[in-house]
């Protein structure tokens, strides 16, 4: 869903949610007036859209949510293989210069003067 679009519809949801119980009350009459049906089951139709509702809203904003973690995250794990391959270049350069110390045995010698 475009993002812009998004945003949009999650603000509308979030007020038409605000005041629940304005919401629930508005619904039943609308609900009476147009169905000839009582008020009662107005109500419980407009309780059960309301929770709908704040249910969707919900949902979009833990898309929203989870859409900006992973185009983070994406920006992180390349910056970490990244350094990880810098990390890679300067190990094989010190085994190189390691083992041109004595390229016949292979070998290299360590802090104290021995050989490893």
């Amino acid at each position: 869903m475009n993002a812009k679009l998004n945003f949009l519809l999650r603000t509308l949801l979030a007020v038409a949610v605000q005041d629940r119980e304005a919401f629930v009350e508005k619904f039943g009459r609308l609900w009476e007036d147009y169905t000839g049906g009582d008020a009662e089951t107005g109500k419980q139709k407009g309780a059960y859209l309301a929770d709908s509702l704040n249910n969707l809203r919900t949902e979009l904003q833990w898309e929203a949510t989870a859409r900006k973690m992973s185009e983070g995250d994406k920006a992180e794990i390349l910056e970490a293989i990244q350094q990880l391959e810098k990390r890679i270049e300067d190990l094989n350069r010190k085994v190189d210069a390691a083992q041109t110390h004595d390229p016949i045995k292979g070998t290299r010698k360590t802090s104290g003067g021995h050989q490893a």
